[in-house]
């Protein structure tokens, strides 16, 4: 994960790849719950306003100090892609399973990022789960957000983040 990036957005194409990507993620049956909401340039104001609504109502920020921080925070990355599950209403469909999946694509989506060299970090927060964002991303009856990518070309000055070892997070059992 690279989280600091550029102002220069990765294109188009390379953002339809790393989509096609995510929609390779396993689901159990074949319901296809994610959607993908690309947010470039002014349509990030859309998440701004999000967080603003959020902070207003969460903590009493200033509605205008509150509507500046969510463009700080929108403004962190040249393409946003908010990703949501539209569960299925099939009764013998575990939503769980459903935002799983969704949360599988987005490990392909971050994956691919990574691998064509671009910069990515996912982030959520409480804005993602108020109420406001459905009205701000225009979504469906029943959508939910799970992830937001946020997503460019790495900044100059940033390097992958570090992580340990998987040995030293594993227990082999034999």
């Amino acid at each position: 994960m690279i989280p600091r990036v550029g102002d220069e957005p990765p294109s188009a194409e390379e953002i339809a790849e790393l989509l096609d990507l995510a929609v390779r993620a396993p689901n159990h049956h074949r319901t296809e719950p994610w959607r993908f909401h690309v947010l470039q340039g002014a349509e990030r104001e859309r998440l701004a306003r999000a967080i603003a609504d959020e902070l207003v109502d969460s903590k009493g920020t200033d509605p205008q100090a509150a509507l500046d921080e969510g463009r700080a925070k929108a403004e962190r990355a040249p393409v946003i892609v908010v990703f949501t599950v539209v569960p299925s209403e099939d009764p013998r469909v575990v939503e769980q399973e459903e935002v799983a999946s969704v949360a599988m694509a987005i490990e392909n989506f971050l994956i691919g990022a990574h691998a064509k060299g671009l910069g990515a970090m996912l982030r959520t927060g409480a804005a993602a789960y108020h109420p406001s964002a459905r009205e701000h991303l225009g979504l469906e009856p029943g959508e939910k957000v799970v992830g937001i990518v946020y997503l460019g070309r790495p900044a100059a000055d940033r390097a992958p983040t570090e992580r340990a070892p998987a040995a030293e997070k594993t227990r082999w059992l034999t």
